[in-house]
């Protein structure tokens, strides 16, 4: 029984060891495997591009002219008339408000004075007597002719010169004309909002306001291309936050002057700026920032590369020449320059052996750079056809990247068809 309890230890023993042998084996394969296999570069380049107006825009359109209608004005006037009638009826409640203190106070004096009569009588006739306390009047009303109303500041030619403008486009007679109509500052209030509680307590006082803008852009023959009011949704702009009430009352006694001239600035300065914004989005020529990654292949001892180096080159090199021109023809020669050098190098393409020197990654990263080059020559079916290959090539890097750059791949697409289709 002790033999065979021993040569069972022993067999156990051997079974171990060969277990842990065989599985260091697999961890070295795997090990080499990882250390031969491709690496990809991730490269980040940066480039300019012309992003294209949403609208259709004519060739022959090469200047713009800004007017702006300062409708605020009129909102101004009407405060203005407004602030008469109040006077009028500050006057008129005040002499109302007055008639009746004037009664009341000649009834007490006519009181005081048939008393006074009385006592210098007696006074002067030697007699003692004392004398009448002197009237206690009721409060007389107050006449406040200075009375306050909101005034919109009025928006010099000057100040608005460099507010909008036209990208791609030169100032000018006989092409666009952009229409801005400045409406003036409505429903605007202070609201507070409580937050938390005991010393967590927080008063958050919000600025809210509604500032449209009206914007509308024609061809110099009248031909309506866009017609909108903007920012007619209320905004909240928030103010600060307090622990106590009164800190925000003490605040609000040294800025009561001059807070709606502040907030209509701020309100002013940031529907500017979208104005600028839409109005380049829908027919500005913008020049834009692309940042994107760029695949080659890092040095590998078991196979030479320099094909794909000289395509990634190649890639760059037509990308840096996108934004020179709006249809990208400059670039356009090498862009299918790189394109060719991709597509002889996907011939090699073997989805079935990694170990191949196209492999199913290097395929897929081939798709990826393609995808990018197709998207700057406005050939969008290409694109699409690359990014779906990269997509469900299984290689989940380039999945991920296919599915990152199908917004953008469609909103250029979109632009660019708006244009040359």
């Amino acid at each position: 029984m002790k033999t065979t309890d021993s040569n069972s230890c022993v067999m156990k023993t051997n079974i171990l060891h060969g277990s842990k042998y065989s599985l260091l084996c697999s961890l070295f394969l795997t090990l080499c495997s990882v250390i031969n296999a491709q690496n990809v570069d991730d490269n980040k380049v940066n480039f300019a591009y012309i992003q294209l107006p949403a609208k259709k825009i004519d060739s022959g359109w090469k200047t713009y002219k800004i007017i702006y209608n300062h409708l605020y004005k009129d909102a101004n006037n009407d405060s203005l008339k407004l602030l008469e009638v109040r006077k009028q009826q500050e006057l008129a409640k005040f002499n109302a408000e007055f008639a009746v203190w004037k009664q009341k106070k000649d009834v007490l004096d006519k009181d005081y004075y048939t008393k006074m009569a009385a006592y210098e009588k007696v006074v002067n006739s030697g007699g003692t007597a004392t004398m009448p306390n002197a009237p206690i009047y009721p409060v007389a009303p107050v006449y406040n002719p200075n009375l306050i109303i909101q005034q919109h500041s009025e928006l010099k030619d000057t100040e608005l010169a460099n507010k909008v403008k036209l990208q791609g486009y030169e100032v000018g007679e006989g092409g666009l004309l952009v229409l801005i109509d400045l409406y003036p500052l409505r429903g605007n209030r202070i609201i507070e909002r409580k937050t938390g509680s005991g010393a967590t307590t927080k008063y958050e006082y919000v600025y809210q306001y509604t500032l449209p803008v009206g914007l509308t852009v024609t061809t110099s023959d009248g031909t309506v291309l866009y017609k909108e009011i903007l920012f007619d949704q209320e905004r909240n702009d928030v103010i600060n936050k307090y622990a106590s009430r009164y800190e925000y009352l003490a605040w609000k006694i040294d800025h009561e002057a001059t807070f709606f001239q502040e907030m209509e600035s701020k309100a002013r300065a940031y529907v500017f700026g979208e104005v600028d914004r839409v109005v380049n989005d829908q027919f500005g020529f913008v020049k834009m920032n692309r940042e994107t990654e760029v695949y080659s292949i890092k040095k590998y001892k078991s196979y030479e590369y320099s094909d794909v180096t000289e395509a990634y080159t190649m890639t760059t090199q037509a990308l840096s020449l996108v934004a020179k021109d709006r249809n990208r023809s400059s670039a356009i020669p090498k862009i299918d320059q790189a394109i060719a050098k991709w597509k002889a190098i996907l011939e090699e393409s073997n989805l079935y052996d990694e170990k191949a020197r196209v492999n199913d990654k290097i395929t897929a990263m081939i798709h990826c750079n393609l995808s990018e080059l197709y998207i700057w020559k406005g050939d969008f079916a290409s694109a699409d056809l690359e990014l779906n290959l990269a997509l469900n090539s299984g290689v989940f890097k380039f999945k991920n990247e296919s599915e990152r750059r199908r917004d953008f791949f469609t909103y250029q697409k979109n632009r660019w068809e708006a244009q040359y289709q």
